[in-house]
């Protein structure tokens, strides 16, 4: 929900200014639902969103959110949110009931929690960290994700998801204890006009590298093996921890995204929206 947030934010302002891109929410259900949901608790009250609902007892969770992103060049594009409860990832008999818009979609940015990850917690015991979730552990999700695929598609064994996949590290400043001081994710990325790719492709690399060295290959030749296009990448939405314990009520009274932008501005190349270079 925080991401969602701040990507609408982003889009309107830093990659609107940038790509000469409008932004327009598609109906009133729409603006009052990211007004009411997502812009007032963050930017009004400095308050961090509360955990999505799952669908099964919140109808809401299942509405989209739609905009119309219009480019310069006269391109425009439908992009249509959902915003997904984990608890609706961690089964794959809910997925198949609750989420199966995800069949659906031309492009998925999948959020992966690495807070979630063993390793990572072994690191960071320093760190006010939420509880471990054993459902929610990333090579979990995108196996569920593969065999929903299966199911719907009767893909082959040998046959891999074609659709644009941004597999994307969230939370990444509470990895910067953990990263080289040369790191690219300490700040945003330089896509003034086009999508720099050698930008891009060294955040993918190091993302590769840090999830090796904390997964093992297994996640990494898990997501290989099943995706024909896909892309690593690392935000935060916020730039900074928030305040307050992890599994109650938050604060953020200065938000600074890093790089929330990136993972739909490959996507918006992927379709031939922005160029690259």
């Amino acid at each position: 929900s925080n991401y969602i947030a701040l990507l609408i934010h982003q889009l309107k302002n830093t990659v609107g200014s940038h790509f000469d891109v409008a932004v327009q929410a598609m109906g009133d259900q729409t603006r009052t639902r990211y007004d009411r949901d997502f812009y007032t608790p963050l930017f009004r009250r400095n308050q961090v969103i509360a955990p999505t609902r799952t669908a099964e007892v919140e109808s809401a969770t299942k509405t989209p959110l739609i905009y119309r992103i219009t480019f310069a060049e006269g391109k425009s594009a439908n992009l249509v949110l959902f915003d997904t409860a984990g608890e609706d990832m961690q089964s794959l008999a809910v997925m198949t009931t609750e989420t199966r818009y995800i069949l659906h979609a031309d492009a998925i940015i999948f959020l992966l929690d690495p807070l979630q990850i063993d390793t990572v917690r072994q690191l960071r015991t320093d760190a006010a960290l939420p509880p471990p979730d054993p459902g929610a552990e990333p090579e979990y999700i995108v196996g569920r994700l593969r065999e929903l695929y299966e199911q719907h598609f009767h893909l082959r064994n040998d046959q891999k998801i074609a659709k644009p996949v941004a597999f994307t590290l969230s939370k990444i400043d509470m990895l910067y204890p953990l990263l080289d001081a040369s790191s690219g994710l300490f700040h945003t990325g330089e896509h003034f006009g086009y999508l720099n790719t050698i930008d891009l492709q060294s955040i993918h690399t190091e993302i590769t590298a840090c999830l090796q060295s904390w997964m093992g290959h297994r996640f990494d030749m898990l997501v290989r093996t099943n995706f024909a296009n896909y892309q690593y990448f690392g935000v935060s939405s916020f730039g900074r921890a928030p305040q307050g314990e992890p599994d109650g009520p938050q604060t953020i009274n200065s938000i600074t995204p890093i790089r929330v932008e990136d993972p739909i501005m490959w996507i918006f190349h992927q379709f031939g929206l922005i160029k690259a270079r």
